[in-house]
C-alpha cells in the first residue's frame, strides 16, 4: 500500500551546499545496496558524467567492486572514518582511475543505512591525505551542525525509515513505520499536502528525478506550525526502470520563515504608513532624485507621481534656496549625523511657493554604508504667511506707535518739570495720570517687541562677567518705587556675595525687575520680600520670595506662557502685560540657566532662576 506523505526531505540546494559542494571534493551518499542517492558535481566530473547523471546508479558501475560491502570490508578504520586504498574507478569512457576512498556511516533506524563516500585520486592522495581527513571531519561536523534529517521510502514494502534528527525536527518518537506514516499525514497542513503529494507522485511515476518543497507540520503539542524544507529524489529503480525507492533530506526552516514573515509585515506596515501619511514622504537617492513618493506629496506640490519620479528635490526647490540647500546636504553627507531638519521653499506645479519643514534621515545597509534618504515634508506655508503678517504688525507698532509715544511721554515730563508757570492741582493730577498711562503703554510695546525678538531668535545677548549680588542690589534700588507703591519692603540675603557669572547686565535687570515688581504687586501690605543670592552646586541661584495669596492651581502650568494672567481682575487692579515672565524665561534660558517657582497654600511664593558660573 502506497502512502503519500506530507514532507519535503531531500538534499535541497542549501543541503547540497552544506554537504557535497561545501568543500568541492568528489562525494557521494550511497545506501547499503550500493545505490547512489546523491553525487555532487565534482564526483560527476571525476568520472566523466553529466551533472546529476550518477544519481540513481549503483556504485559498482563506477568502482571495481562487486558490492558496497566489499568496499567496507577492505577499509581500515580510524575513529568514525574508514579508508580504502588502491580502489580502481571506471570513467564514463572506460578509463581506469586510481582512487583513495573514505567512508563514514549515517545510522537510520539503528542500522547503517547510508554511507558518505569521499573520493580522491591516488596520485594526489599521499600529499593531501592529512588535509583530506581534516576536510572530511569538517564536512561531517557541518552535516551534524546543520541538523539535516534524512529518510527513505521503500515502495516495495511500503515502509519508511527515518533518522534520529528527523524525529527531533518533527517531534515524532515512534519507530513503527505505519505509525510514522499516519502521524505524518495527520499533522501535515492540509493546504500544503496537495502540492507535496503531487510532487511525490511524479517522482514515483518516474516523471522527475528530484522535487523540492516547503511545508508546514503541526508540532506535537498542536500549538504551533513547524516549517521544513524538503528535497526528495529517486533513490532506486528495478530492472524495468520503475522507481522502487525515494529518499529525502530536510531541514527545519521555521526561524527563517518567521524572519521572512516579520520582514513582510514590516514592509507592509511601512508601505501602509508611507501611502496613507498625512504629510508628504519620499525615498530619495544620493543626488536627491525621487525613488518613491506618497500621494500626499504629489497633492501638496501639484505634480503627478510620474512627474516627481522623473524629477529630483533640487528641481522643485526655490532658486533662492538652492545654494544653501546644497551646502547643508554636503555637510550632512560628511557628518556623523543621521537626521537633520530645516525650513525651505518649494515651487509647486502652478508656480506658487510652498514653505515646508523638510526632515531628512539617512538609511544605511547592513554594512553601514549609505543606501538612501527618507524625506518628510510638512506644509507650513500658512504659518509663514502669519509670521510675515505678525512681522509687519510688529514693524507698525515700532514705527507708528513707539516713536510718537516716546515724544508724548517726553513732552509730559517737560510739562511736569516746568517751574515758570504754576499748574493747578487738577492739571498736575491729569499730567500724572497721562504720564503713568503713557509709561504703561511704553512698557507694553517694549515687552511685545522684546518677546518677538526672542521668539524669532533675533535678540542678541552681550555677556560679560558680573558680580551677581551687585546686580541684585542695583535691581532692588531701581524698584524701590514699586515697593513704596504697594507698601512692602525688600530685604537682601547674599551668602554668595562674591559669586560671578557671565550675564547680560541689561537683560539681567529686566528679569529682576519683572520678579521684584510681581512680588510687590501680589504681596501682603506691610510685608517683607526676601531676595537671596546663593550657590547651588556649580550654579548661582537668585530667588525672590513674597507672602500673599498662593498662585491658583489651574494657572501654575501656564504661568510662563505669553500673555498668561491668573485672572482679569488682577490685570485691571495691578497692571501688567502678561509677557514679563515669558520674556524672563527666554532670557534666563538663553543665558544657560533655568527658571521656576514654588508656592504653598499659606501664601508663600518663591520665584527663582539659576545662572551657570
Amino acid at each position: 500500500m502506497e502512502i503519500l506523505v506530507n514532507t519535503h526531505n531531500t538534499i535541497d540546494a542549501d543541503t547540497s551546499s552544506r554537504t557535497g559542494n561545501l568543500l568541492l571534493l568528489p562525494q557521494m551518499i550511497v545506501d547499503t545496496a550500493g545505490w547512489i542517492v546523491f553525487a555532487n558535481h565534482p564526483a560527476d566530473t571525476l568520472f566523466g558524467y553529466d551533472a546529476d547523471a550518477l544519481n540513481g546508479r549503483n556504485v559498482t558501475d563506477i568502482l571495481s567492486i562487486n558490492s558496497v560491502d566489499d568496499l567496507v570490508a577492505g577499509a581500515s578504520q580510524s575513529h568514525d572514518t574508514m579508508v580504502v586504498e588502491g580502489v580502481t574507478g571506471r570513467s564514463a569512457g572506460g578509463e581506469a582511475i586510481a582512487l583513495t576512498v573514505q567512508i563514514s556511516t549515517c545510522a537510520l533506524e539503528g542500522r547503517a543505512s547510508r554511507y558518505v563516500v569521499i573520493l580522491q585520486e591516488a596520485v594526489a592522495a599521499s600529499s593531501a591525505e592529512a588535509a583530506f581527513r581534516a576536510d572530511y571531519q569538517r564536512l561531517s561536523n557541518a552535516i551534524k551542525g546543520a541538523e539535516i534529517a534524512t529518510w527513505e521510502y521503500d515502495r516495495t514494502t511500503g515502509k519508511i525509515s527515518v533518522c534520529d534528527i528527523w524525529r527531533e525536527v518533527l517531534q515524532i518518537s515512534s519507530h513503527d513505520s505505519d505509525l510514522i506514516q499516519k502521524e505524518w499525514v495527520a499533522r501535515m497542513h492540509p493546504e500544503d499536502g496537495i502540492e507535496l503529494n503531487a510532487g511525490l507522485q511524479r517522482l514515483l511515476n518516474g516523471e522527475i528525478e528530484r522535487f523540492e518543497d516547503e511545508y508546514r507540520f503541526r508540532s506535537k503539542s498542536r500549538t504551533e506550525w513547524i516549517w521544513v524544507h524538503s528535497d526528495l529524489a529517486v533513490a532506486g529503480r528495478d530492472l524495468e526502470g520503475n522507481v522502487t525507492r525515494v529518499s529525502g533530506a530536510m531541514m527545519d526552516v521555521t526561524k527563517r520563515r518567521e524572519t521572512e514573515e516579520a520582514l513582510r509585515r514590516s514592509v507592509e506596515q511601512f508601505r501602509s504608513t508611507f501611502d496613507s501619511a498625512a504629510v508628504g514622504m519620499a525615498i530619495l537617492g544620493a543626488e536627491g532624485e525621487f525613488i518613491e513618493v506618497n500621494p500626499r506629496l504629489s497633492e501638496m506640490l501639484g505634480f503627478t507621481t510620474e512627474e516627481l519620479l522623473a524629477s529630483s528635490i533640487r528641481k522643485i526647490t526655490h532658486p533662492d534656496d538652492l545654494k544653501a540647500d546644497l551646502e547643508r546636504l554636503q555637510r550632512f553627507e560628511t557628518s556623523k549625523l543621521n537626521t537633520f531638519q530645516f525650513d525651505k521653499r518649494f515651487v509647486r506645479a502652478d508656480g506658487s511657493v510652498m514653505w515646508a519643514i523638510l526632515s531628512v534621515a539617512k538609511v544605511r545597509d547592513d554594512d553601514g554604508a549609505f543606501d538612501h534618504y527618507i524625506g518628510q515634508l510638512i506644509d507650513v506655508t500658512s504659518q509663514h504667511q502669519q509670521q510675515q503678517l505678525k512681522g509687519e504688525f510688529i514693524s507698525t507698532i515700532n514705527h507708528e506707535l513707539r516713536t510718537p509715544l516716546t515724544s508724548i511721554i517726553g513732552s509730559l515730563m517737560l510739562l511736569t518739570s516746568m517751574d515758570t508757570e504754576a499748574l493747578s492741582e487738577d492739571a498736575k493730577r491729569l499730567l500724572y495720570i497721562a504720564k503713568k498711562n503713557g509709561d504703561r503703554m511704553h512698557e507694553l510695546i517694549n515687552d511685545v517687541l522684546d518677546f518677538e525678538k526672542f521668539s524669532g531668535g533675533h535678540m542678541h545677548m552681550h555677556l560679560s562677567s558680573q558680580r551677581i549680588s551687585a546686580l541684585v542690589e542695583d535691581a532692588i534700588s531701581a524698584n524701590l518705587g514699586a515697593a513704596h507703591t504697594y507698601g512692602v519692603d525688600f530685604e537682601l540675603f547674599a551668602p554668595a556675595r562674591a559669586a560671578t557669572c557671565l550675564v547680560d547686565p541689561q537683560r539681567f535687570q529686566q528679569v529682576m525687575t519683572n520678579l521684584l515688581s510681581n512680588a510687590a504687586k501680589f504681596a501682603n501690605q506691610a510685608s517683607t520680600i526676601e531676595v537671596r543670592v546663593e550657590e547651588k552646586g556649580s550654579d548661582v541661584c537668585v530667588s525672590v520670595t513674597n507672602f500673599g495669596e498662593p498662585i491658583p492651581e489651574a494657572f501654575r502650568d501656564r504661568i510662563f506662557e505669553p500673555f498668561a494672567q491668573a485672572n482679569s481682575t488682577s490685570t485691571r487692579e495691578r497692571g501688567g502685560t502678561g509677557l514679563g515672565l515669558a520674556i524672563a524665561k527666554q532670557i534666563v534660558e538663553q543665558t544657560g540657566g533655568k527658571i521656576g517657582f514654588q508656592t504653598t497654600e499659606d501664601g508663600k511664593t518663591t520665584f527663582w532662576f539659576t545662572l551657570p558660573r
